[in-house]
């Protein structure tokens, strides 16, 4: 007789800590079953490009796979900070970063239970039951439930934009940047790569490859600022910050042997 595992697990899976429940929450059961794929390209630039003293914003943290990644390179002189407005989610967050915590992991590191937005300003975050990830402020997201599906809940969480978080927190400087709010990186983007002083851009951007759901092009926005596109894959893009690209060079300076990783 076949005993099943109750759930939730802890598991360690390449070198992360994690408490998982796996029946809703794709990208948890993703990363546990296929690790070597998924985001590997992703979480490699991310260690590459974060210094020891770096800084990190994880917006989207989700269960924590890239600020569990940041917390192994960045030492007592980095700060993460971990946006996850959704309660569910958040407490998973916070109990993996416990799990991952030791004698060397001594970064200034907050969790963050807002949303960044266009407007600091309260919003309908559309709860997926059924893929937590999915959870979005925006009508226009990947959740597979209809509004009225009983498994779709909704909570009402605060956002704000994220150049006067940054002034709250006395960020001066940003390494890398990594977004995946389902749909809503936009409203997130937009104002931040209008607004931000040069010192502020943060030097690579990990994205959520959604731009059917966008109001506006956070791609062009970015060659815009001088990043260069140098990772595509079927779900996310990296942008690296390249100083003194015009717009044509950075929409056309994508990595070509980076580029054919796309799936």
């Amino acid at each position: 007789m076949t005993r099943l595992t109750p759930l939730p697990i802890d598991i360690c899976v390449g070198g992360l800590n994690l408490r998982c429940q796996l029946t809703d929450n794709y990208s948890e059961k993703k990363f546990v079953f296929t690790p070597w794929r998924y985001d590997s390209d992703e979480r490699r630039l991310l260690r590459e490009h974060l210094p020891a003293n770096g800084v990190f914003l994880d917006i989207g943290a989700n269960i924590g796979l890239y600020t569990l990644t940041a917390m192994q390179v960045v030492g007592a002189g980095g700060r993460i900070l971990a946006f996850e407005p959704n309660p569910a989610t958040r407490q998973r967050l916070l109990f993996n970063i416990d799990a991952n915590k030791s004698d060397t992991t001594e970064a200034a590191l907050s969790v963050m239970d807002i949303g960044i937005a266009d407007i600091d300003s309260q919003f309908v975050l559309q709860l997926d039951s059924s893929n937590l990830g999915a959870s979005s402020i925006s009508d226009s997201n990947r959740s597979r439930l209809a509004q009225a599906d009983p498994r779709r809940t909704d909570v009402v969480i605060q956002c704000r934009p994220l150049l006067g978080v940054l002034q709250d927190n006395q960020i001066s400087r940003i390494d890398v940047l990594k977004i995946d709010i389902e749909g809503a990186e936009d409203k997130a983007m937009a104002p931040y790569l209008r607004g931000a002083p040069e010192d502020l851009l943060a030097k690579l951007v990990i994205i959520e490859n959604s731009p059917h759901l966008w109001q506006e092009d956070v791609f062009a926005l970015l060659n815009q600022r001088g990043y260069q596109r140098i990772l595509h894959n079927r779900m996310n893009s990296v942008f690296l910050l390249t100083p003194g690209a015009t717009p044509d060079e950075a929409k056309n300076g994508v990595d070509a042997g980076i580029q054919r990783a796309t799936v």
